[in-house]
């Protein structure tokens, strides 16, 4: 089973009846025929208090997840995972112009690796995402295959004064609560400084990607690219610290979930260009 595969947690018979639509792989393969010929409608948000919490994990605890020609960044035995969550504004097409402040405001979280930039600059594959509205889970995995994203049975994610607190929940591995204090000390964390130069540094290479890998939910060995566009005000970046967090899945890495290098865009535009298998 693909840890894209839809999560059904709950037992009534509508949701069963989406499971079930979900897993029909005839379904798919229409809609790859038919994506070869429509144009891509392009989507837009944007996008507020987005946390960007990072850890350093032992590449061999992780280079098995993915297909063999994937090739994830590594230094010094270390790759880079990453979960930012954010909350979208009016999440829909861009065609709609001013009658996208009609679309709903979707809860987001996506966890992801890099790519070693001498296969492609600037690209992140991921690892899960998690949603909290319906609706955008549906669509994304009808209409797409690079947005196999997942319900999410728990999601809160709020600022309160100077600390933003999420808490979110797939099932008993892809669970994240954490709170993270805003500060004014850009101090890379001292694991990270053979890495990266400067915490400017870092921070640019983390945030600034524009492709999206994913593996196909029916066939893993496969992978589509998203293209998305975020343009950054490297100056609003703020730091921050995570004064608590929580993370089975990190647990099983051996990484110490508290051991996150934080910080926060306040807000920015978010769009979705385009999707294509990769080769």
């Amino acid at each position: 089973m693909s840890r894209h595969t839809y999560k059904n947690h709950r037992s009534n018979w509508v949701e069963s009846c989406i499971a079930f639509i979900l897993s029909l792989t005839f379904l798919l393969k229409i809609r790859r025929v038919l994506m070869r010929f429509l144009p891509f409608l392009k989507l837009q948000s944007q996008v507020k208090n987005i946390v960007y919490l990072s850890w350093l994990v032992d590449i061999e605890h992780v280079r098995s997840r993915y297909p063999a020609q994937v090739q994830l960044w590594e230094k010094q035995g270390k790759t880079i995972f990453t979960i930012l969550t954010y909350q979208h504004e009016h999440f829909g097409f861009s065609f709609l112009g001013k009658l996208r402040k009609f679309m709903p405001s979707p809860q987001q979280s996506n966890w992801r690796f890099y790519i070693d930039p001498k296969q492609q600059e600037k690209t992140v594959i991921f690892e899960q995402v998690a949603v909290d509205q319906l609706l955008y889970v549906l669509s994304g995995r009808l209409a797409s295959d690079a947005m196999p994203a997942q319900c999410a049975t728990v999601f809160h994610h709020q600022q309160h004064a100077e600390q933003i607190h999420t808490q979110l929940s797939i099932d008993a591995r892809y669970q994240l609560s954490s709170s993270v204090q805003l500060n004014d000390e850009q101090q890379l964390p001292i694991a990270w400084q053979t890495l990266f130069d400067s915490w400017d540094e870092a921070v640019c290479y983390l945030v600034d990607q524009e492709h999206a890998w994913v593996e196909w939910v029916d066939q893993p060995s496969k992978m589509s690219q998203g293209d998305i566009l975020m343009p950054f005000d490297f100056d609003k970046i703020q730091s921050a610290q995570a004064v608590a967090v929580n993370c089975p899945l990190l647990e099983e890495w051996g990484v110490n979930p508290q051991d996150a290098f934080a910080f926060i865009v306040p807000t920015l535009d978010f769009y979705v260009q385009n999707e294509y298998p990769v080769a």
